[in-house]
């Protein structure tokens, strides 16, 4: 039964069987039905939670596809950087040779021609002043340029360890969360269990007392059932519940008896007269309140001897036996019921008519 139906279930039989419900049986019903309502409303709550959590870690998931596209670009990055870096190494290292070599060759060249060098030092003094000048602009420029790589390198390091923290954070964040739907899911179950629990709770009493709403309480009429007075003499034509007719299944809620035409028919037992009309297929018809819960039904009567809210006897005259509705022959319908629940009467009257 669905989670749903139990609680209506449960307020629509209170509502139209608390008279015949056992106190002690009530309440437990009604606790069961509050605990399976608290349930349901937790389940609730609990599976809102689990959207919740669904939704973070849809959310941080796609903070971490993020982070690592940016970590990613931040390593493309970085080994540009590092490949940019050792292109200036070398290029100042051979700058710094060919500095190097220049040097020597001027000394060697100094000592060589000593002659043509002091005769030329003018000359010479400033195209060595040219050649320094030029090689210490190229090392500076190199080495301001390595000095800017290798800052961009330790801004790029520190980006790079940044993104990996946060892709732990956020890893640790989706774990957490995986954990926690798992918790929630769980508790789900534990409910759905609890709940199934108290819903079959509900039904097994439900059950036993739908069973006490039939049972006939042994008082009043019912301490005579089997030795009860017919309500006519004649013959039984048709019994209670399925019977074959012409090869078809007919349910008869009581018995028909046919009778002579004109013929009294008796009370069973004491009681009151609560109802004398015309019904259809039953045609004239009488129910007699024998208390208790419990009602005789005369059908097919020619007239009726009482009127509404007449008291009668047992074995008192209370009608004639007729045709009306719909019979061939002069019938006597009667049935015996308990709170609407047909009887079978041949259960209840005595083997002698």
């Amino acid at each position: 039964m669905g989670s749903r139906l139990v609680p209506a279930i449960l307020i629509v039989f209170l509502a139209f069987s608390g008279e015949c419900l056992a106190k002690n049986e009530s309440g437990t019903i009604k606790e069961l039905g509050k605990k399976v309502q608290a349930i349901e409303k937790k389940r609730r709550t609990e599976e809102q939670r689990i959207k919740d959590i669904d939704k973070r870690i849809s959310s941080t998931q796609e903070e971490i596809s993020s982070a690592r596209d940016r970590a990613e670009t931040i390593s493309d990055k970085i080994a540009g950087q590092k490949a940019q870096i050792r292109r200036y190494q070398r290029a100042l290292v051979q700058s710094e040779g060919s500095l190097k070599q220049k040097w020597i060759a001027l000394y060697k060249g100094a000592y060589l021609d000593m002659v043509d060098v002091l005769y030329t030092h003018a000359e010479y003094a400033g195209y060595v002043d040219a050649i320094i000048s030029k090689n210490k602009e190229e090392l500076s420029e190199y080495h301001r340029t390595r000095e800017q790589l290798l800052d961009a390198k330790v801004r790029l390091d520190e980006a790079s360890r940044a993104q990996k923290e946060n892709l732990k954070v956020l890893e640790a964040k989706v774990r957490s969360l995986g954990t926690e739907h798992e918790q929630k899911a769980t508790m789900l179950a534990s409910l759905a269990k609890e709940k199934r629990t108290y819903e079959q709770q509900i039904q097994r009493l439900l059950k036993k007392l739908r069973e006490r709403k039939t049972e006939v309480p042994n008082r009043g009429m019912a301490k005579k059932i089997g030795d009860l007075p017919w309500p006519v003499k004649g013959t039984l034509v048709r019994g209670f519940g399925v019977t074959k007719e012409e090869g078809y299944d007919q349910i008869s809620h009581g018995v028909d008896i046919e009778a002579a035409q004109g013929a009294l028919v008796k009370t069973i037992h004491a009681g009151t007269v609560v109802y004398y009309n015309w019904i259809p297929k039953f045609g004239n018809t009488m129910i007699i309140d024998h208390g208790g819960s419990l009602y005789s039904v005369y059908g097919h009567l020619q007239k009726s001897l009482k009127s509404n809210g007449d008291s009668v006897s047992a074995r008192e005259d209370v009608a004639l036996v007729g045709q009306s509705g719909d019979v061939m022959k002069p019938t006597l319908h009667f049935e015996i019921r308990y709170k609407d629940k047909p009887q079978d009467p041949v259960k209840w009257l005595s083997r002698q008519q």
